[in-house]
């Protein structure tokens, strides 16, 4: 056991093993805390405590479950580090019926199984322990569950009632949530933190917007944040905006929502305005980047590693301004993209 500091949590928190590797990042934890906050809730998967210490701030009482004692005296002294002493600690098999007793009062059973290191496809039944045996052994505890899962997985693949809740943290998908029974509230949602405030958009509430296929970027483009993507809710996120977007696809990962008018939205990872389109030829780029008083050009089109640098010393040759842009190609042209900063809101969002 040592005690480190982690840019996960914002005190130095004791860890062992992959304690802090596993854990949940505060900003994380806080939130989802607040959502499940209740009377009583058993962590029955705790690790070294990250997710269960926000719990606590939250609920009036929490158990915290580990199998692995060294991982529990982690989250015990953890707890002492934030200052919370309503959390009763257990150590042993969260499916026996020894724990299952102890937190018969729970209102909330919360899990974040473990999963295989390696794994090609990403799958609900590779969790240990596996949700149906949890939810069996806690069936008359209540049936009020939430279960952490790999957010690699489209909603396609969970084949449970349940929400699936992706979550984006500085641009990166960083979490997917599953909710059971009365804490489902739609079928799939997606969360953006960006510092104390929270963004939530959620199937359901908007009638989808099919949003039309184009080869073309317009004025303005829109790299949306993994979270929207991922839940699929690119229509519900044009329809809760009102306005009328193309989408183009960039390559088989990527893509890009496009518009005449530039639009401020907290599911946008970035926003860019055209400058420029030109064919693709080095020589080319490299005049307009002139022209538009260009200092760098970052390239985010596919170059194969042995010419990355040739492509790129090419482009940026005697550029002397001050201003970084983005260069994408589609079909066949090169988009010069200057990146807008995104003003804070409130819409969409509870903090």
């Amino acid at each position: 056991m040592e005690r480190i500091r982690s840019s996960k949590f914002n005190k130095p928190v004791f860890t062992c093993g992959e304690g802090v590797r596993f854990a949940t990042p505060e900003v994380v934890a806080s939130y989802r805390a607040g959502r499940l906050k209740t009377g009583v809730l058993a962590d029955i998967s705790c690790g070294i405590g990250g997710q269960t210490v926000c719990f606590a701030e939250e609920c009036d009482r929490v158990y915290g479950v580990d199998i692995d004692g060294e991982r529990l005296e982690c989250a015990r002294r953890n707890a002492g580090v934030y200052g919370v002493d309503n959390i009763t600690f257990i150590e042993g098999d969260a499916l026996s019926s020894q724990v299952v007793e102890q937190v018969a009062d729970a209102n909330i059973i919360f899990s974040d199984p473990a999963r295989p290191a390696e794994e090609n496809v990403r799958q609900t039944a590779s969790l240990r322990p596996g949700i149906p045996m949890v939810m069996e052994a806690y069936r008359d505890v209540t049936n009020s569950f939430a279960f952490e899962a790999p957010p690699q997985m489209p909603p396609e693949r969970i084949d449970f009632d349940c929400e699936r809740e992706y979550l984006g943290v500085d641009g990166q998908l960083n979490r997917l949530t599953l909710y059971f029974g009365p804490l489902k509230g739609c079928e799939r949602s997606a969360v953006v933190l960006k510092g104390d405030m929270y963004y939530r958009l959620k199937s359901g509430v908007y009638t989808s917007i099919g949003i039309t296929e184009a080869d073309e970027i317009s004025d303005y483009a829109f790299e949306p944040d993994p979270a929207v993507v991922k839940a699929e809710l690119l229509g519900e996120l044009a329809a809760e905006l009102n306005i009328k977007m193309g989408i183009v696809r960039i390559d088989a990962r990527r893509s890009l929502l496009t518009s005449v008018s530039n639009i401020n939205s907290p599911f946008f990872k970035n926003i860019y305005r055209v400058l420029d389109k030109v064919t693709f030829d080095c020589n080319n780029i490299n005049r307009s980047l002139k022209e538009h008083s260009i200092g760098k050009a970052l390239i985010r089109f596919n170059v194969s590693p042995d010419r990355y640098w040739d492509v790129r010393n090419r482009i940026e040759s005697g550029l002397v301004g001050k201003t970084t842009v983005h260069l994408y190609q589609i079909s066949g042209m090169i988009y010069i993209m200057e990146m807008l900063k995104s003003e804070p809101s409130n819409h969409f969002g509870t903090g």
